[in-house]
Formats: structure tokens, C-alpha cells, sequence
């Protein structure tokens, strides 16, 4: 499309509620909104006549950073008037290979697309490719699921960069309350995202309970509650927890071993070294000294576990395995 000559539109006169195009979930950008303060806009924002004010087809971060820098006037094209579709497709023109959608914002897009009137084969083969995605009708599915989840479980997606293959297990989740709670205390990464979902999934199919009701035991909770623990280092307990709970075999062997070594009164320089997976039932001893009379006192008290019968605990517990 051709756009017309380059007009000095009032902001008043532009419709900031319309939102149609704008896909993305950050809000203005700072350097954006710096760089408009000292130079202004110098590249047009798009627009469209509808009614007798102006709906924006591309450009709303910079009609934010305008807003926002105080400027009463903005540059725009403007081109005739468009069906919802048509100022979708003119926007995704103009950012390809510019923005980086996460894949929560890509799609809120396809669902905009599919509701603006576009078919399912039609945003496969013409516009997926706008959004770097390959023609795939599984992935076209998957994203479009998004629409399924509440704003604020998609803000946490987002801002984490939680890819597709991970979040599409919310679908089948019955209740996602339970969720935005756990992930809006934890903030975690994307890979413990992957981590917290596949284990609460797995333990739900081994309880035949739901997702919800796993997040919410009482022991989840205490840790998720706990006043006096900062948010980041309740992680690691509750990934802890539900391991324990989906590995129930393992969680006991690890507490045998523990009550073993606690009878061995081992020097705290004297480690042992094992899988905790226990996958091998091989064990290393470790020793760090730096005299003769440490390495003495380090090998009394292993001949005294000997004697005691705990060692030998601790190995029948190893060759249990197989």
C-alpha cells in the first residue's frame, strides 16, 4: 500500500483506546521515549480515518513516547481506510525482522488475525511467516491456545520468555489460579518454568489429583507463604518438595543415606561422594588435609564408623539398588 504524504496530526485527534495493532505486551521503552524528548519523532506513525478521529495502524510506542514527552502533534501517514485485517497485516509488514515477539505475544497476534475474519490456511501460509514461524498447523494451534490463559498468567509468560512447548501444558490445567500465584511469588527463569511445570504435571498424573490441588498442599504453601524467606530462594524448596513427591522411592533412599552418614560422625573434611540419583551404587571417599595430624583424626573416625556398623549400612543401602 502507498502511503500518502506525511501530515502533523494532533494527538487528541488520534484514538489511543484502539489497540487492535498494537501487539506488543511491554510498555513504552525508556531510550524510546528519551530519544523522542531530545529529537522528536522522526519516523512517521501510520494511521486511518475512522469516524472523525484517527485509529493507529503501526507506531503506538511512539505515540506513547510522544504522549509522554509532551508533544501535542505527531507525524503520521495516513492511508485509507482498512478492515481490522488489512491494518494488521499493513503493521506486520512494517515491523518484520524489526520486533522480536515473545511467543505469548505472537499468539495474541494469531488470534487477532483469525478474529479480524482471516482463515486458519490463510495465516499459515501468509502471515505465520511475517512472525518468523514456520508453516505449521501444531504450532498455529498451540499459539492460538494462548487465548485460553488470563492476563496476568500471559504478563508472567511474557516477561520470562516462556516458549510455546512450555506453556501449552496450562490447556489442559483445570484451574490456573493456583499457578499465577506460585509464579507471580517465584519469578523464576525459563528453564525452571520447564522444570516446576513437568514436575507438577507428572505428580498429578501419579496422584490422579489436579495441577491446582498439587500447588496447593500445605506443605507447597508453607514455603510459597513463608514470611521470612525472600521469594528467590523459595525455589529451590518447592522444586525439592515436588521431586520428592514424584520420586517417592528415591526421596526415601536419600533419607536413609542422610540417617546413615549422620551415625558415621564423619570430619566435616571427610566427604562422601555418590549419585543422588542413584543410577550407580558407587561411592567415593574424600579427605582434605593439610597435616598429618588432620588426615590421623579423619581416619580415626572412619575406623570408628567401621566398627559402629554405620558404613555398613550405608553400602547394603547402595547395593539395594537395581
Amino acid at each position: 500500500m502507498k502511503f500518502s504524504n506525511v501530515s502533523e496530526i494532533p494527538l487528541t485527534d488520534i484514538d489511543r483506546e484502539d489497540l487492535l495493532t498494537d501487539f506488543s505486551m511491554d510498555g513504552c521503552p525508556e531510550k524510546l521515549m528519551d530519544s523522542v524528548k531530545v529529537i522528536g519523532i522522526r519516523h512517521p506513525i501510520c494511521i486511518y480515518p475512522f469516524g472523525n478521529r484517527y485509529s493507529i495502524v503501526s507506531g503506538h510506542k511512539r505515540f506513547q513516547a510522544a504522549s509522554r514527552s509532551g508533544l501535542k502533534i505527531v507525524p503520521a501517514f495516513i492511508v485509507p481506510e482498512l478492515d481490522d485485517a488489512s491494518r494488521l497485516v499493513i503493521n506486520l509488514n512494517e515491523n518484520f525482522g524489526q520486533r522480536q515477539y515473545s511467543d505469548i505475544e505472537k499468539g495474541g497476534i494469531l488470534n487477532k488475525l483469525s478474529q479480524a475474519g482471516a482463515s486458519d490456511e490463510t495465516i499459515i501460509e501468509e502471515y505465520m511467516p511475517l512472525l518468523e514461524l514456520e508453516r505449521s498447523k501444531k504450532l498455529f494451534l498451540d499459539l492460538s491456545g494462548v487465548k485460553k490463559l488470563s492476563l496476568k498468567l500471559k504478563k508472567l509468560l511474557h516477561r520470562a520468555g516462556v516458549p510455546v512447548k512450555t506453556f501449552n501444558t496450562f490447556y489442559k490445567w483445570d484451574s490456573l489460579t493456583e499457578a499465577e500465584n506460585l509464579f507471580s511469588i517465584l519469578k523464576p527463569g525459563v528453564n525452571k518454568w520447564r522444570d516446576l511445570l513437568d514436575l507438577i504435571d507428572e505428580v498429578a498424573a501419579r496422584e490422579n489429583t489436579t495441577q491446582g490441588d498439587i500447588i496447593s498442599r500445605d506443605d507447597i504453601q508453607k514455603i510459597l507463604t513463608a514470611a521470612d524467606v525472600p521469594a528467590p530462594h523459595r525455589y529451590d524448596p518447592i522444586h525439592k518438595t515436588l521431586h520428592n513427591l514424584r520420586y517417592p522411592i528415591l526421596s526415601d533412599m536419600r533419607k536413609q543415606v542422610a540417617r546413615a552418614l549422620d551415625e558415621m560422625e564423619l570430619d566435616d573434611k571427610t566427604r562422601l561422594r555418590f549419585q543422588d540419583t542413584f543410577e550407580s551404587n558407587e561411592l567415593k571417599l574424600e579427605l582434605k588435609f593439610q597435616s598429618e595430624k588432620e588426615l590421623s583424626q579423619q581416619v580415626e573416625k572412619i575406623f570408628k564408623a567401621l566398627q559402629s556398623g554405620s558404613v555398613e549400612k550405608l553400602i547394603r543401602i547402595f547395593q539395594s539398588i537395581g
